[in-house]
């Protein structure tokens, strides 16, 4: 008796098995979580203020801020209400750092930044304070003197980035303090109104001869 042989069953189950697989694959495809969008991402901070100084100075510069509510931001107060400092720089002095073997490196750099994460409608006043100068000695006139440190602060916008106010000037004396700008913020928080009214925070001291406008060379 003639047997006669046919592949089809076996072409069959290697067709369901490629179906299988490529059910599964579409299935991991689907469930794949998608990339965030970039309106997705919520940002941690509203508003920031940085205060930028000399990277190799020596001197102590500290932000000083307030908020609508009457809170006091600084060194001595990290954390009020929706303000934060990140950082209290002391300038040189902690800008060394050591590894576990001993080696110590320099970071050059100056900065303290202050962050919203959230605001309040009202105004805000940041101002600038001169916590340590120190004084430098001048060969020429055989004394020590106060040199000229350029200082900058800016508002910047998060979301959509933008940077709203700049402002450069020079201290010269340890103890100025120094109103760098006031800004005022509606109830959606958006910024509606700026001035550099000087407010004082740390000192009442404020000589015409401890700080000038200026733009730092650095």
């Amino acid at each position: 008796m003639r047997q006669y042989f046919s592949n089809t069953a076996f072409i069959d189950l290697l067709f369901n098995i490629v179906i299988g697989i490529a059910f599964l694959f579409i299935v991991a495809f689907l469930l794949i979580n998608p990339i965030s969008k970039k309106n997705d991402i919520k940002s941690k901070a509203d508003y920031i203020v940085m205060l930028y100084w000399e990277p190799e100075s020596v001197h102590d510069i500290d932000i000083w801020m307030t908020d609508p509510a009457g809170n006091v931001l600084s060194f001595k107060n990290k954390t009020v209400g929706l303000m934060h400092l990140d950082r209290d720089d002391l300038g040189y002095k902690n800008d060394k750092i050591t590894y576990p073997d001993g080696t110590v490196i320099t970071v050059k750099s100056n900065e303290e930044t202050a962050v919203l994460r959230g605001t309040l409608e009202g105004w805000y006043t940041v101002n600038v304070h001169a916590y340590r100068k120190q004084p430098k000695f001048n060969n020429q006139l055989d004394k020590w003197v106060n040199d000229e440190l350029p200082v900058r602060v800016t508002l910047i916008q998060v979301n959509p980035y933008n940077e709203l106010l700049r402002k450069e000037f020079i201290m010269i004396e340890q103890g100025t303090e120094i109103t760098a700008f006031r800004f005022e913020l509606d109830k959606n928080g958006e910024m509606i109104s700026f001035d550099e009214k000087y407010v004082p925070m740390v000192t009442i001291k404020y000589g015409e001869v401890s700080v000038r406008e200026g733009t730092g060379g650095f």
